[in-house]
Parts: C-alpha cells; sequence; structure tokens
C-alpha cells in the first residue's frame, strides 16, 4: 500500500484530506519489565504508525513507572491542559487505548469529553486507528474495551495480592530487610547482631529522646545505618513505624498483613508506647517553625470539591488557603481565600450566632426534649460497649494512619476525626446515663452557659492571642470550615474572595454542635 502524501498543514477553519494532522505522542509504561510496551517500542510503533496514516508527531508526553489508573500522572495531566488550552494539536496517539488510561469507564468518559470539547481525538496503534466517541458504534466498543481493561488492573491486583499472601503464609520474606535482622537459608528472618541496636532505638525513643538526640549518639559511636549513610529522623521514623518488628508481615500496601509471620524484636507495651508518643508529636508539630502562620491549619475544605484547603502564602505575601485538588491536579476551581477575611468570617458568625438569645433558648428546648425523650432508653452497658469498640476502631485506624500512602492520608484523618467524635459523644452519653436526669439537666445549662462564653468572647479572645494561642483557641471551638470564594476579575492575578461559608462547630453533643453559615 502507498504511504498517503500529506505535506501540507491544514489552517485553521479549513479541511484538507491531504493535509498532516499535528498530534501529540502519549506513552506510558508502568514498570521497567513490560518490554514489548517499553517506551521506546510505544514510540517507535507511533512514529510508524503516524508516517503512513497522515499524521506529525509534534511532541511527545511521557509517564514512566506509573500505574494507568492514576490520575496523578504529571504528563498526562500536562497532556489534556495543553489539549484544552494550547490547542496546537488536533489529535493524541497512543500505543493502545490503555496506554491513556485504565480508568473504570465512568471516569475516563470525563477525559474523553474533555478532550471532544477541545476539539481532539485520540488514535492507538492496537486499535488501528481514530477512537470513535460519537458514534454507538465507536462509543461502546471503546467502553467496553475500556471496562476490560479496568477489570484487568482489578483482577492483577488481587492475583499479586494472593500471590503474596500465599508465599508469605509459608513464612518465607518478601522486600527489603529490616535492620537487626537477616534471611535465612529458607527465605525466613532471623534476628542478627543488630537487633540489640534496634531494641535499644524503641526504648530511647519511649524514654522521650528525640529523633535527632538519637541520631547524633548512633552517629558517634559509628553504627551503620540501612542506607549506609548517617543515621537521620527519617530512617529512624520508618523504623519505629516498621511493624516487621513486632513480628507482623505486611505487604500490598497493608492488603496482606500476617501477625506472628517471624520473631519479634519489639515487645506488644514497647511498641504501643512508641506508636502513642509517636501519635502525640504528630499532633503537636507542624512543617514551620513555631507551626507558622496558619491558624486554621486542617480545618478548611473546599466547598466546591470537598477537598482539604491548605496554607500558602498569597499575591501579597499574607497567609491564604487554597483547594488541594486544585492545587495537585487542576480538577476543580482554584477557590483561594485570605486568611484574614476567613477569620474574621468565622469569628464574626460564631460570636452573632450563640450571642442571639433565640438560637440559645432552641437548642436549650432541643436538648431538654432529647434528654427526656431519650434518657430512659439508655442502657450504660450497652452504652459502653459501643464506647469500648469505637475505642478499639480508632485504634486500629491511628495504626492505619502510619502505613497508608501519602494519597490516602486525607480519607483516614477523617475516618480517625469521625472516630473521636463518636468517641467523646459515648463517653458523655455514658456519664449522663448514670447521673439522675435532675443533675443531667442542670450539667447541661451548665454546659451551656460555657458554651456561649466562650463562642461570645471568640474576638476578643482572637485579638489577645499570638499565632500558636490563635491556633488552639479555633481548634477548640471549629471542627470543620467549608469555603466558596469567587475571581474578582479576569485577569490572571485578579485576587479571589470569600463569598460565603459554613462552619461545623465541636462540641460532645449533637445539638451543639451547630452548623453555622456565613455569607
Amino acid at each position: 500500500m502507498a504511504t498517503p502524501q500529506r505535506s501540507k498543514r491544514v489552517p485553521a477553519g479549513q479541511d484538507n484530506d491531504l493535509a498532516l494532522i499535528d498530534a501529540a505522542g502519549y506513552v506510558r509504561c508502568s514498570t521497567d519489565q513490560q518490554v514489548e510496551a517499553s517506551i521506546p517500542a510505544q514510540k517507535a510503533a507511533i512514529r510508524q504508525w503516524a508516517s503512513a496514516n497522515g499524521y506529525s508527531i509534534i511532541a511527545w508526553y511521557e509517564d514512566a513507572g506509573i500505574s494507568g489508573w492514576k490520575e496523578s500522572r504529571e504528563a498526562f495531566q500536562r497532556l489534556i491542559d495543553d489539549a484544552e488550552k494550547r490547542k496546537n494539536f488536533k489529535a493524541i496517539v497512543v500505543w493502545d487505548q490503555n496506554r491513556f488510561s485504565r480508568f473504570p469507564p465512568v471516569e475516563a468518559c470525563y477525559y474523553w469529553h474533555r478532550l471532544d470539547q477541545a476539539g481532539v481525538h485520540l488514535a492507538s496503534v492496537n486499535q488501528n486507528g481514530r477512537i470513535d466517541w460519537n458514534s454507538i458504534a465507536g462509543f461502546l466498543t471503546a467502553t467496553i474495551r475500556q471496562h476490560a481493561d479496568s477489570e484487568h488492573r482489578h483482577k492483577l491486583s488481587a492475583d499479586v495480592t494472593r500471590g503474596l499472601r500465599r508465599v508469605a503464609e509459608s513464612g518465607r520474606w518478601l522486600g527489603t530487610i529490616p535492620t537487626g535482622y537477616s534471611l535465612g537459608e529458607d527465605g525466613r528472618l532471623v534476628p542478627n547482631g543488630q537487633a540489640d541496636l534496634v531494641r535499644r532505638i524503641f526504648r530511647d525513643y519511649v524514654a522521650s529522646h528525640s529523633l535527632r538526640g538519637i541520631a547524633k549518639q548512633l552517629n558517634l559511636e559509628g553504627h551503620p545505618s540501612p542506607t549506609g549513610k548517617e543515621w537521620g529522623s527519617t530512617t529512624l521514623m520508618n523504623m519505629l513505624s516498621n511493624r516487621a518488628y513486632i513480628g507482623t508481615f505486611v505487604g500490598c500496601h497493608g492488603a496482606v498483613e500476617i501477625p506472628n509471620h517471624h520473631p519479634p524484636l519489639i515487645d506488644m507495651p514497647t511498641w504501643e508506647a512508641v506508636q502513642e508518643r509517636r501519635s502525640m508529636r504528630q499532633k503537636q508539630t507542624t512543617p514551620l517553625p513555631g507551626g507558622g502562620p496558619y491558624v486554621l491549619t486542617g480545618l478548611v475544605r473546599c466547598g466546591k470539591c470537598g477537598s482539604p484547603m491548605f496554607g500558602r502564602s498569597g499575591s501579597i505575601g499574607k497567609p491564604a488557603y487554597i483547594c488541594r485538588r486544585h492545587d495537585r491536579t487542576a480538577l476543580c476551581d482554584r477557590n483561594s481565600t485570605p486568611q484574614a477575611e476567613l477569620v474574621d468570617a468565622v469569628a464574626t458568625t460564631i460570636e452573632e450566632h450563640w450571642m442571639d438569645r433565640r438560637t440559645r433558648d432552641r437548642i436549650r428546648a432541643a436538648v431538654r426534649e432529647l434528654i427526656e425523650t431519650e434518657a430512659p432508653q439508655a442502657e450504660p452497658k450497652q452504652l459502653e460497649k459501643e464506647l469500648a469498640t469505637v475505642a478499639r476502631k480508632l485504634g486500629k485506624a491511628k495504626q492505619r494512619l502510619l502505613e497508608v500512602d501519602r494519597d490516602m492520608l486525607p480519607i483516614v484523618q477523617d475516618s480517625i476525626r469521625e472516630l473521636k467524635a463518636r468517641q467523646v459523644q459515648l463517653e458523655a452519653a455514658v456519664k449522663a446515663a448514670n447521673l439522675p436526669r435532675g443533675a443531667l439537666l442542670e450539667t447541661i445549662d451548665e454546659r451551656m452557659e460555657s458554651v456561649v462564653q466562650r463562642f461570645g468572647q471568640l474576638r476578643q479572645a482572637l485579638a489577645r492571642a499570638d499565632v500558636p494561642m490563635q491556633r488552639d483557641i479555633l481548634h477548640q471551638t471549629v471542627k470543620k470550615v467549608e469555603v466558596w470564594s469567587r475571581k474578582t476579575g479576569d485577569n490572571k492575578r485578579a485576587p479571589w474572595l470569600l463569598e460565603h461559608g459554613r462552619i461545623h462547630l465541636r462540641g460532645d453533643n449533637e445539638q451543639l454542635a451547630q452548623m453555622t453559615q456565613f455569607i
């Protein structure tokens, strides 16, 4: 077959069958072991197919070592952005449809729609040409293929997990050998001469030695670190969170967990004491000296997509908050707001809400009604049983926090916050169930007055406090703040202003933990 002669490019708005189609080549592979689907092999196949079919590859986008189901692919997101904004190509050519993505069909359709709106089509070498989203047959074919690719990924993950579990259950070790262990001839972990060093590190940490202090002493004594370099805080923290030291095998990001897999080096009381101290230190510290200037850290949520908003220096150098989902993937509106404006709105709204006598009377009446109707039904033993269950779940969630991937941290942290809130509610309920009704009503009235006094003086307290104290006051008062903002102009540097929001207040009773709105 003769190669089509297409040497001209089409000016915008004109059609010409002899014109070359400007295209971007997108290549991706998950591992170096994918020989047939390696980056060089994909590029060679795309070049050959493009030359034979009238496409001119003007740019390459490459994601190496990352799975096709991840939205966080840097080159992939840049490819989509360039298709929509730069508009310098009319097609994207891939080796196979699954190189573009292994998303579930619904998510894949989102990206197909964005490309279609931008006037860009997808062409695949293995599918022999353009993937037609605009015909029923083409769309169904692409969707079915996408579903199969997505299911293949899930099946492959399940197969890997099953295989790993089978090997681990035999007692053999897979992965990096932890310091303090050696690999025996049968593939099992056995303690070696560094086991006492590991035990010493755990004991020193429980004894309130700092990570830097422990590292400095180990380096002075000349002990080699697992990396062969000097000991550092990160190396020690990884060691202190490694469950291999209590004899547990953990693999596939926590999907496979086998207790009593090998001889432990650390006993459970020491392990639990270490994890408790780590948890407390994580709550008390931030990456910035003195906690930085951000007083609402961990409290602000994007009202548009639900993602956390994190502190960042604004356009004029003052603290502001920006949607994390936008910052990482650009899949949400920027939704940014200055801290000063947000804190003022939060404090003003809370004061106005709680200083309104009608609000207080309404809440007091609702709480009394709740006590009258539900207190007789409360069984202390049943509540204590539920409280114990929540405490166990909370312990597991805290342990999970130490093991999950970074992109899963917000989900686990949300779960921990919900469990803690439920734990506080149940503790109050147990206490209330053991009180006479009259004493319980008096307790509620006292609590109401305490809440009113605290909330009514919020602005005054914030004005007197330094930044760390402001942070403490707001974290004791506010559970979550949802934010909506708008841009003040079309200019790229136009500031964002707070439009409206919703505040969720803290409280050990749902009637006291009110939700308020500000405009």
